[in-house]
């Protein structure tokens, strides 16, 4: 059967790596050991893709971001070699088929994504952590260590969420206030480390969630939390501490 694939002479990749067919893999890109790369998968500009690693069908790592996309439309270049921002993926990662990771964004050691998953620009997640099928991650993010991260969660630009923190189906961090309807400074949430959201739950701009705070599903959170506050309702009001539950 005829192999059909297009990996640049200059990139890196060890012996023992896999590369499947229908695959690009642009000019500095670095695969170490054990890596495997499923069928149609495009790997662009200075990604380095550490050992153990597996990344799915039709996945798309280090996409370029909004201002290369315009350069390589003005030279009429696909850019798979143009990208000057670096991606990294850690070790003995997993990412499952259609996920589409952008440049400049770094994943921690043993991270996972779910299938369909996107990741956007100037993001950091630590290792061990989990972003769950269908979920946006809207660039400008910064993840801490053991985080999960369930099926369809919406994360905008400028949030900050800490170590061991869980974010269930669906939930949801918003950044704009207003809503474009006058200048304001787009300002996502806090989450401090061990935080946990019910599904379907929604927190508002700018809010602070201190460490341990627990939210209900479908609750609506207005107001900074205070450690260990747990809130249910719309508007979410506090009813116990978890040391009470």
């Amino acid at each position: 059967m005829k192999i059909i694939k297009k990996i640049h002479s200059n990139a890196k990749i060890d012996d023992s790596s896999f590369i499947d067919n229908y695959c690009s893999i642009g000019s500095s890109v670095v695969i170490e050991e054990n890596v495997y790369v499923s069928k149609n998968t495009t790997i662009y500009g200075k990604a380095l893709i550490k050992k153990g690693t597996y990344i799915g069908e039709n996945c798309i790592i280090g996409h370029p971001q909004r201002e290369e996309l315009k350069r390589f439309v003005k030279n009429n270049s696909l850019g798979i070699e143009s990208s000057n921002e670096i991606i990294e993926i850690g070790r003995t990662c997993t990412i499952r088929a259609g996920t589409i990771i952008y440049s400049n964004v770094i994943l921690g050691d043993n991270c996972q994504t779910g299938h369909g998953v996107m990741i956007r620009e100037k993001t950091k997640i630590g290792r061990n952590s989990l972003i769950g099928t269908n979920s946006v991650i809207d660039g400008n993010v910064d993840i801490g260590e053991n985080v999960s991260i369930q099926t369809g969660v919406y994360i905008p630009l400028f949030c900050k969420i800490g170590n061991n923190v869980f974010m269930g189906p669906y939930s949801k961090l918003t950044n704009d206030k207003y809503m474009m309807r006058k200048d304001y400074d787009l300002k996502g949430p806090t989450l401090e480390d061990e935080v946990s959201l019910g599904a379907n739950s929604v927190i508002l701009p700018g809010l602070k969630l201190k460490k341990g705070t627990i939210v209900g599903a479908g609750s609506i959170v207005t107001k900074d939390t205070e450690e260990y506050d747990v809130v249910v309702g719309n508007p979410a009001k506090k009813i116990k501490n978890v040391s009470n539950l």
